[in-house]
């Protein structure tokens, strides 16, 4: 049932309004169907992006976002695997073992050690300018306070 028929039936229930087409009653209740009907429709799309993992052919662009997870695989698989390993991380993981976890996460192949109080990642992956500077600021938020990250190799 559509919003329209849903609210025409209900006011029409209570004999209070004349719902007939030439009423302005049916105009005010068509422009309130037709928001409505864009509320819902986003609604949907909110609804499937929340739940990525059983959603048909859906892309997981509202976790990427809210958990600001710069992936460079482009791969609905492979960014639904990085959001689901992401939420696995626990207050466990602010460890160098941690980093190689979220390296996982980021699809970061390649080695990553401690020098001089740093994190040094050498990746084997190609990545731009803008995805190393973007996966260093996430990663940046679960090393330790003054740890710098440098992401090197792999041009």
């Amino acid at each position: 049932m559509s919003e329209f028929e849903m609210m025409s039936e209900r006011l029409g229930q209570t004999g209070l309004y004349n719902i007939s087409e030439d009423s302005a009653v049916y105009a005010e209740l068509m422009a309130y169907a037709a928001g409505l009907d864009l509320y819902f429709d986003e609604l949907e799309k909110i609804r499937s992006d929340i739940f990525f993992d059983i959603a048909e052919g859906s892309e997981p662009v509202l976790y990427e976002r809210l958990m600001h997870i710069c992936n460079i695989d482009k791969s609905p698989e492979g960014r639904k695997q990085s959001i689901i390993s992401a939420l696995t991380l626990t207050d466990k993981d602010f460890t160098l073992d941690g980093i190689k976890k979220l390296m996982g996460i980021y699809n970061i192949e390649g080695e990553v050690e401690e020098q001089d109080g740093n994190l040094i990642i050498s990746c084997t992956n190609t990545l731009s300018e803008g995805q190393r500077r973007a996966i260093s600021e996430d990663i940046q938020r679960f090393a330790p306070i003054g740890t710098r990250i440098d992401i090197s190799g792999g041009a």
